[in-house]
C-alpha cells in the first residue's frame, strides 16, 4: 500500500509540475512556442483571437509574430500594432466583407516576412502610422496583396474620341449601373444611361455638351481595347502612408505580388518628401488603376518589376527628385502610360526599361511647378505605344541617349510639350536615338520658344535624318 501512495504522489507532483511549467512559458513570453505545436505547418487555420493574444506576447518580448504558415480567417476589422509579422496567411471569413488588416507601426516600423493578404471585399493591406517623423516599412519573402476590392471592369470594343461624344460601347455592362463612377483612359466619368451594351456618360450642362464631364483626369482618343474600370478609390493591394511624409522602403530582399486588385495594386501614400524608397521585386498586374503608385520619392529607385495590365499607369511616381533611378523594369499593355514621372524642377533618371504596348504614353515626364532640368533618360526600349513613345512636359534641359522608339501611333515619336506659365531656358539634347514606324514624325513640339536663336536650345543627333516639326533650324 506503501508503494501505491507513493506513486500517486509522485503522479501529482509531475502533474503540478507540467502545469508550473506551462505557467512560467506563459510569462515569460514563451507562449510562441506552443502555438507551434497547435497551428504548425502550411494552411492551417488559426483563430482571430490567437493573433490578438500573440500581440499581448509581442509586446513583452519584441519578437516577430510568427504563424507558421497558418491561416488567420477575419471574420471582423482586424488592427495590428506590434510591428512585426512573419508566415502567416490572411482570407476573409465566410460572410465576411470588411477591409483587411491594418498595421500600424510600432518603433516606427512595420515588417512583413512571407505574408499574404487575399481576397478581401474592401481594402486589403494597409501599412500605416498614428505618429509623425521617419517611418520604416520593410518586406522579406515572398509577400502577396492579391484579389483585393472586388475589381470590376471591361473593355471597349469600339475606338472613342472622348472630347467628341459621351457614349462608349463595351463587352460588357454586367457589372455597371447607372450612377457609377468609372475610369476610362485618363478619365473619371459617371454613368447616366445603359442601353445594351452602350453606356452614355453624364455631360454635366452646356460647357460639355459634346463630351462627358470629367470628374478627374482628362478626355482621352482611346482604341478597341482600353479598359474600363468602376471607380474603387483606396482599395489597394497594399498601401503604404497616411498621406503625409513618405516613409523608408525596403522590399530588396522579398518577391511581392500585387495582383487583381480594384485600385492601386502597390501604392506609397506621401506627400512630402523623405526618407529613402528602394523598391525592388514587384509584380503588379490586371489592378483596376496604377501597378506600382509612388507619390514622393525622395532617394532610392525603382527596378526589377513588373506591371502590366493595369486600368491607368504600369508605374506612377507623382513627384521624384533626381537622385532616384527608374531602371531594368518591363512595363507593358497598361491602359494609359507605362511609366509616369512627375517632377518640380527635377526628376528622376529612367534607364534600361522595356516598356512595350501602352495605350496612351510609353514614357511621359512631367513638370509640376517649376520647369524639369537635368532630365537624364537613357536605353529605353519603347515600343507600339497608342499616342506616342516619349512625352517630356515642361522640361527644360538634360539627355535623351541610345533609346530605341519603335511604334507612335497618334503623335511622333517624341513629342516637347508646353506647360503654361513656365519659362523655358536651357538646352534638350536627343542623342542616337533608334527612332521608327512613328505616325507623325520623329520629333515635335508646341512650344514656341524652342529655336536655334531662343533661349531654349535643342540638340539633336542621329545616324539618319529625322522628320522634326516645329523646331527651327532642322
Amino acid at each position: 500500500m506503501r508503494k501505491i501512495k507513493l506513486l500517486q504522489v509522485n503522479q501529482r507532483v509531475n502533474e503540478n509540475r507540467r502545469s508550473f511549467l506551462t505557467k512560467m512559458i506563459l510569462i515569460l513570453g514563451g507562449a510562441s512556442l506552443m502555438p507551434r505545436l497547435a497551428f504548425a505547418g502550411k494552411d492551417h487555420r488559426i483563430n482571430q483571437d490567437w493573433l490578438i493574444e500573440q500581440e499581448v506576447n509581442s509586446k513583452r518580448t519584441g519578437q516577430p509574430i510568427d504563424g507558421q504558415g497558418g491561416t488567420i480567417f477575419v471574420s471582423k476589422p482586424l488592427i495590428l500594432t506590434q510591428g512585426k509579422y512573419k508566415n502567416i496567411n490572411f482570407t476573409p471569413a465566410k460572410g465576411y466583407f470588411g477591409p483587411g488588416p491594418v498595421f500600424f507601426s510600432k518603433d516606427n516600423f512595420v515588417y512583413h516576412e512571407n505574408i499574404s493578404i487575399i481576397g478581401f471585399a474592401g481594402p486589403g493591406c494597409k501599412v500605416v502610422s498614428s505618429t509623425e517623423g521617419h517611418q520604416n516599412f520593410k518586406a522579406v519573402g515572398l509577400c502577396r496583396y492579391n484579389d483585393n476590392g472586388r475589381l470590376k471592369r471591361t473593355k471597349l470594343i469600339k475606338p472613342v474620341n472622348l472630347k467628341l461624344t459621351n457614349k462608349v460601347f463595351v463587352e460588357d455592362v454586367s457589372e455597371f449601373k447607372v450612377g457609377d463612377f468609372i475610369w476610362i483612359g485618363d478619365g473619371k466619368f459617371k454613368i447616366s444611361v445603359i442601353n445594351g451594351n452602350q453606356i452614355v456618360l453624364d455631360s454635366g450642362g452646356i460647357s460639355n455638351i459634346i463630351g462627358p464631364k470629367v470628374f478627374n483626369g482628362g478626355k482621352d482618343n482611346c482604341d478597341v481595347g482600353q479598359f474600363v474600370t468602376l471607380d474603387a478609390d483606396d482599395r489597394n493591394g497594399i498601401r503604404i502612408g497616411n498621406g503625409k511624409e513618405a516613409w523608408n522602403i525596403d522590399t530588396t530582399q522579398s518577391k511581392i505580388e500585387c495582383i487583381n486588385n480594384a485600385w492601386f495594386g502597390f501604392f506609397h501614400y506621401s506627400k512630402h518628401y523623405q526618407g529613402k524608397q528602394l523598391i525592388e521585386n514587384i509584380q503588379s498586374i490586371g489592378n483596376g488603376y496604377c501597378g506600382i503608385g509612388l507619390g514622393y520619392m525622395n532617394d532610392g529607385y525603382v527596378k526589377n518589376c513588373r506591371s502590366e495590365k493595369n486600368g491607368n499607369n504600369g508605374i506612377d511616381i507623382f513627384e521624384s527628385k533626381s537622385n532616384v533611378i527608374i531602371s531594368d523594369n518591363n512595363v507593358s499593355d497598361n491602359g494609359v502610360d507605362g511609366i509616369f514621372v512627375g517632377g518640380d524642377g527635377e526628376t528622376a533618371e529612367v534607364l534600361g526599361n522595356k516598356i512595350i504596348n501602352n495605350r496612351r504614353i510609353g514614357l511621359l515626364i512631367n513638370a509640376r511647378n517649376s520647369p524639369i532640368r537635368g532630365l537624364f533618360i537613357k536605353n529605353n526600349n519603347i515600343v507600339s505605344s497608342g499616342m506616342n513613345s516619349l512625352t517630356l512636359t515642361g522640361v527644360s534641359s538634360g539627355n535623351v541617349i541610345n533609346n530605341t522608339l519603335d511604334g507612335s501611333k497618334i503623335r511622333s515619336a517624341i513629342f516637347l510639350e508646353k506647360r503654361n506659365g513656365m519659362h523655358m531656358e536651357g538646352g534638350i539634347n536627343l542623342l542616337d536615338n533608334i527612332i521608327s514606324n512613328a505616325m507623325k514624325g520623329d520629333v515635335s513640339t508646341n512650344y514656341d520658344g524652342y529655336s536655334i536663336d531662343g533661349k531654349a536650345k535643342i540638340l539633336i543627333q542621329s545616324k539618319r535624318r529625322l522628320l522634326i516639326k516645329g523646331i527651327d533650324g532642322y
